[in-house]
């Protein structure tokens, strides 16, 4: 096989051919996911644009159509997985004046260094473009691939760029197979780099994935807070924080009282609805603007988490949970609960929201270990029983 421009660009079309079979086989598997489905019918299009057996004239208008669709289709499928609204119009009218400037160096004033220079000159704008979206619009959890794709689009745009730069061979004649070895070069290294493109979308898919699946593996799939796995870690690390900066770190674990009642009366779907989703919602204004951590314990109970804050901060955090959760929000116990107070180590607890909870403030080396056992099931913040009036006493 003789390594000339014909070869190469029937390689490249066996290329591009491969990865959009590929990414079809990849759909069959996540089916219905809308940004894989965009950038599957944009490598059909662009492989269908690199295709070699039209006739010269149908494909120059043909060929940059369906390139032109490819950019807008893989532009539209960044701007979804990037959780914006795709950028239809402007695209459109970018494909238009492309167009219509093609078909005039085409059939009008047929020039091949123009259009050359014009498809060069469009392949830096929709590079451009697709580098703006992935730097400026990265969600902080997927940046690391966001920022690898963009720097595949960059050096995209620069061989574009340095291509615009390259004089049409006088002999070519308007055969773009004969415009000389710099523009063919430039074209071997546009199908390396549609391969490092399809690989960074790849990255891109890959890397949202996983961060869906820790995102899963660490919430509560009922209200959507931190499941008690992620929240015993998280907080054993704010907790041993705390204590190498000795300071304060207060907790407060609260339960609906008499939840099995309500779910024998109402059904588990309604307890699940109103008490659960609805306790978590309060609680979620609650915690909002503050530096802590909230999550389901287990069952009908919470826990919020307030590392540097003591019992002063503890007890902002109570009132802002009894103000929020409404008239049915009232205390429970008998008159001078609220002076009821167990102390060991700065220990204290309280009446709850909305039915029982306790607090404990607990400042790293004044009347504890300096090193805390930490949030284990049945473990100590501090030294001393935290009890609440409610339901009953527990300990956190």
């Amino acid at each position: 096989m003789s390594l000339d421009f014909p070869t190469f660009g029937l390689v490249g079309f066996l290329v591009y051919l491969s990865i959009a079979i590929g990414f079809s086989l990849i759909l069959l598997v996540l089916r219905g996911h809308p940004v894989l489905r965009l950038w599957t019918a944009s490598l059909w299009c662009g492989a269908l644009g690199l295709q070699p057996w039209m006739p010269t004239l149908l494909s120059i208008l043909l060929r940059n159509v369906l390139m032109e669709a490819s950019s807008v289709l893989l532009l539209r499928g960044l701007a979804r997985h990037l959780g914006l609204r795709p950028p239809l119009r402007p695209a459109l009218l970018l494909v238009v004046a492309y167009m219509t400037a093609i078909g005039r160096f085409s059939l009008v004033m047929p020039d091949l260094p123009i259009r050359l220079r014009l498809f060069s000159v469009v392949c830096v704008l929709w590079d451009g473009w697709a580098i703006w979206l992935l730097l400026r619009h990265a969600p902080r959890d997927i940046r690391a691939s966001c920022r690898l794709a963009a720097g595949v689009f960059a050096l995209d745009a620069l061989l574009y760029a340095v291509r615009a730069l390259f004089p049409v061979a006088a002999d070519a004649h308007g055969d773009i197979l004969r415009a000389g070895w710099p523009i063919n070069l430039t074209d071997i290294g546009g199908t390396l780099l549609v391969m490092a493109q399809c690989f960074a979308l790849l990255l891109l898919l890959v890397e949202r994935q996983m961060t869906e699946l820790r995102r899963l593996a660490r919430r509560d799939g009922l209200t959507g807070l931190f499941n008690r796995t992620a929240l015993l870690g998280d907080g054993e690390l704010a907790l041993e924080q705390c204590a190498r900066r000795q300071q304060p770190f207060a907790a407060m674990r609260l339960d609906l009282d008499h939840f099995k009642q309500v779910n024998d009366t109402w059904g588990h779907q309604s307890g699940d609805d109103v008490l659960l989703r609805h306790t978590a919602d309060v609680l979620r204004r609650v915690a909002q603007g503050r530096d802590c951590l909230l999550g389901r314990y287990g069952g009908e109970e919470f826990v919020l988490l307030l590392p540097g804050a003591g019992l002063d901060g503890a007890g902002a955090g109570r009132a802002a949970a009894h103000r929020a959760g409404g008239p049915g929000s009232r205390h429970r116990g008998g008159p001078g609960a609220d002076d009821h107070q167990h102390r060991r180590g700065r220990c204290q607890a309280r009446p709850g929201v909305p039915a029982g909870a306790g607090r404990c403030g607990a400042v790293p080396g004044q009347g504890q270990r300096s090193q805390p056992r930490g949030l284990r099931p049945g473990g100590d913040v501090c030294k001393g029983r935290l009890t609440t009036y409610g339901a009953g006493p527990y300990r956190l």
